[in-house]
Order: C-alpha cells, then sequence, then structure tokens
C-alpha cells in the first residue's frame, strides 16, 4: 500500500505501474523523471522493511497494528478508518503530557466541548474515539478516564478495571461510587415553577416518558417545590396528557423530563387537540436548540449548562490525577436561566377563547395590530371578547396591546442608541408621537427622559 501511495504521489502513470506491480524490475522513465523515480524506487524498498507486505484471504480480519493495537478492518477496502483509542508503547509518550481517555455512553456534544476546553488549558493529550460510541476499548493505558456510563454494568467494570482515577457525568450514582459531576434537580425545578408562578399558573406538572433516573430525581423535586409554593401538582406520563381536559387541570404547566420529552409531549397534545401555550404551556430540560427551534411550537427550555458539566469533570479528574482527594462526592452544577420561545411565553387564561386572543397579541403586538384583527383570531365578537378578556385579565385587549408595546420600547431604550422614531416603528406605534403619549400613560415619564434616567443609573452602579 505504501508503495503505491508513494508512486501515486509522484503523479506519473508509467512509474506507478511498474513499481507497483514489481519494485525489483526497472521503471520506465524518461529523463525528466528519472531522479523522482529512483527517489521513489528507494523509498518504496525502505517501507517494504517496516511494513512487510501481507496477503488477506478474509477481507474482514482481526490484525495487530504497531499503533492502535488489535481492531477489525476490511483489507479490501482503501477508505478503512481507524477510530481505535491508540495503545501507548514504552517510549511513546512526549513530555510529561498526561493521557486523558473521554468515554461516553450517551453523547452531548457540550460535555464533550467541556472536556476539550480543559483539556486543551491543563495541555492533556486527549483521546476522545470513544464519545459517539457505545462501547470500550480491549486495552487502554493512560492517566484517567472522564466518562457517562449510565446504568450499564458492564460500562462500570471496565471503568473498575482500568485501574486509573474516573470521573464520572450524570445522574447515576447507584450504579458506581466514583465521583461526579451532575445537574442540581433541585434549582432546576426551582427556576421552571417560578417562572410558571410569574406566568399565573396554578397547575404545574411534570412530564415523563421513561422512568429512569433523571425522571424520578426532577419529578420529586419538582413536586417538593409545587407543594412548597403552594400550588397542585400533577403527575403526568406523556400518555396521560389527552385526559387532562376531562380532569380539570387546564390551564397547566407542564416541566418536561428533558427536551426530547418535551417534543413529545407538544406532539401529545397536539394530537389531542389540546392547545399549546393557550391551555398547556411547555418547558423542557437541557435546551438542545436543534430540538427546541424547529418544533411545532418553538420550545422553551432551562439551559442546565451541560459544558460546565464537562469542564468541572475533567477539573476534578486533574485534581485526582495530581494525588488530591475531591472535597465532595458529587458535584451539582447550577443551570444557567430559561430560554423562553413560543411554548411558554402565555399566561394562565382559563376561557380559552380569551387565550387564542392574548397568544395572538403576544405573537403581533408589535405591528400595526387593531382591535379587530384580534378578535379574528377567536370565535366571539370584538364586543364579546372585549368583555371576557376584561373579566379573565382585568384589563382590556388595547392596554394589553399598549403595556406589552411600552415594555418592549423601554428595553430598546435601554440597551441600544435607536432614535425614538426608529423605536416607535419597531414596537408598533406607528410614530414617534403616539410612542410619547402612550409612554407617558405607562411610564409616567417621556422616552428620552426614562434613556437618561437608566443610562444615569447605570453609570452610578459601575463607578
Amino acid at each position: 500500500m505504501g508503495r503505491l501511495i508513494h508512486a501515486r504521489l509522484l503523479n506519473c502513470k508509467n512509474l506507478e505501474t511498474d513499481v507497483y506491480r514489481n519494485h525489483n524490475a526497472p521503471p520506465r522513465r524518461s529523463k525528466e523523471n528519472h531522479f523522482a523515480a529512483t527517489h521513489a524506487l528507494a523509498m518504496t524498498l525502505q517501507l517494504q522493511k517496516i511494513y512487510p507486505p501481507t496477503r488477506f484471504t478474509n477481507p474482514f480480519q482481526r490484525v495487530q497494528s504497531p499503533r492502535y493495537g488489535k481492531r477489525t478492518v476490511n483489507m479490501n477496502n482503501d477508505l478503512n478508518v481507524d477510530v481505535q483509542v491508540p495503545v501507548r508503547r514504552p517510549g511513546a509518550r512526549r513530555g510529561n503530557r498526561k493521557r486523558v481517555l473521554l468515554v461516553l455512553q450517551y453523547y452531548d456534544y457540550r460535555h464533550h466541548s467541556g472536556v476539550a476546553k480543559y483539556a486543551a488549558k491543563a495541555g492533556w493529550a486527549l483521546e476522545d474515539a470513544y464519545t459517539m460510541i457505545r462501547g470500550m476499548p480491549e486495552t487502554w493505558d493512560g492517566d484517567g478516564i472522564v466518562s457517562f456510563h449510565g446504568p450499564s454494568p458492564e460500562f462500570v467494570e471496565w471503568l473498575k478495571k482500568a485501574s486509573v482515577p474516573v470521573v464520572d457525568i450524570g445522574e447515576y450514582e447507584d450504579f458506581s461510587d466514583f465521583p461526579r459531576v451532575t445537574t442540581d434537580a433541585l434549582k432546576i425545578t426551582q427556576m421552571a415553577v417560578d417562572h410558571f408562578i410569574e406566568h399565573g399558573y396554578k397547575n404545574i406538572g411534570f412530564t415523563w416518558l421513561f422512568d429512569n433516573v433523571f425522571k424520578a430525581k426532577r419529578l420529586a423535586a419538582a413536586k417538593k417545590v409545587a407543594d412548597a409554593r403552594g400550588l397542585k401538582f400533577w403527575d403526568v406520563q406523556l400518555d396521560q396528557i389527552a385526559s387532562l381536559p376531562r380532569q380539570g387541570a387546564l390551564p397547566i404547566a407542564l416541566l418536561a423530563a428533558n427536551d426530547g420529552t418535551a417534543v413529545r409531549a407538544l406532539r401529545a397534545c397536539e394530537d389531542a387537540g389540546i392547545l399549546v401555550p393557550e391551555e398547556v404551556a411547555i418547558l423542557g430540560v437541557d435546551n438542545f436548540e436543534y430540538r427546541c427551534v424547529p418544533a411545532s411550537v418553538p420550545l422553551s427550555s432551562i439551559d442546565a449548562d451541560q459544558e460546565r458539566l464537562g469542564y468541572e469533570a475533567a477539573a476534578l479528574l486533574d485534581q485526582l490525577m495530581s494525588g488530591r482527594p475531591p472535597e465532595r462526592q458529587i458535584i451539582e452544577i447550577p443551570p444557567v436561566g430559561i430560554v423562553q420561545r413560543d411554548s411558554t411565553n402565555m399566561l394562565a387564561v382559563a376561557d380559552v377563547e380569551v387565550a387564542k386572543a392574548l397568544r395572538y397579541v403576544i405573537a403581533n403586538f408589535k405591528n400595526n395590530v387593531g382591535l379587530r384583527d384580534v378578535a379574528k383570531a377567536t370565535n366571539l365578537s370584538l364586543r364579546r371578547l372585549q368583555t371576557r378578556f376584561k373579566d379573565q385579565l382585568g384589563r382590556t385587549i388595547l392596554q394589553e396591546i399598549n403595556g406589552r408595546r411600552v415594555k418592549y420600547a423601554q428595553e430598546l431604550l435601554q440597551t441600544t442608541n435607536k432614535k425614538i422614531r426608529v423605536i416607535a416603528d419597531e414596537c408598533g406605534f406607528g410614530g414617534s408621537v403616539k410612542l410619547i403619549r402612550v409612554f407617558r400613560q405607562y411610564a409616567g415619564t417621556s422616552p428620552k427622559r426614562y434613556r437618561k434616567e437608566i443610562r444615569r443609573t447605570q453609570d452610578v452602579g459601575a463607578d
């Protein structure tokens, strides 16, 4: 193979044919490629000494490589890709670089990223071939391992036999006694319940599909927090979502065990004719954007800071490899915050038609929307909708629209240097005169003075 590669690199078809067929025969060559041909022949002979030619009768064989140990390859395929973890040979290590293995039963690119960032900072040789392969290397020699073993006794047994420090990522402490870094279930559920309370929900639920350790921990924490807040708590398995209207649970806010469960909960609501978020608000955990954003209703989710989990796991492993015992056996990482999207961008409203109207206002207040436009989003006349809207929320539809526009204008005044007329257009007022008039009614001051006061407060805080 080496002879063929070197001949091909010379881009000489005649020379390639001669060298590949018989390196002992004098190759055909012109004066122009005489030196190149001689050099290629010498390199071919040298490669043959290092890698003797082998004949394979079975295209799939277990072979011994001087660098990668035992592996299964297809010897008839020129595109073999070796993904094995290198076996360290005596004297092969460069300097004092620590060799660390990252092996994950369940892959999360953010765990990988966090470990990789710490490895680069610490100067480790990180071996990550097993981050996306559900298996373990037959042999490995190194200094430490970051793992996510999950509920796999075989995985745990292999880690124990490795005889090096191990730090695990995840919630499965019942399967091993390794030091671990995990999410903080209590703080995740506290953040979720507080978010639901801010939106006016009295019914709080936890929805799940698989009865695993994540479900058990987060369900128990959610119930504890909801009970402490004096809310009614619902344990909702996915196949029970369709029965929520019959049980009188609507409107309800559901915390899903993770983003995957949130996507399934959304589909279950749609199949049952339940409106999201008008009747059911859904909040996921982990903020996988590729799951949350393209959902039929973009899903809000709690950012559990998974990248930091990987980084802190690597930092803990560094401590163990240095011979220092961990201060705590389990390190819990608090969540960063809630990334709000459409699935929770709603207030708890018992009247479905009013909820539809409110949903329309939330989605369109930045546009030139009027009261008749809002009524068209419901099955009610404008007059009846106005009455029911005021009864449910204690304010008129116009007050809801203007209140949201003023709030958005305040945000733009604080965070941008845009002119007042530009902010008026972006907030749906249509002109600076209307913005100034409505802003005074709701904020008690003009937009220009509001911006000056905010900037002055920020400057004082900075000092």
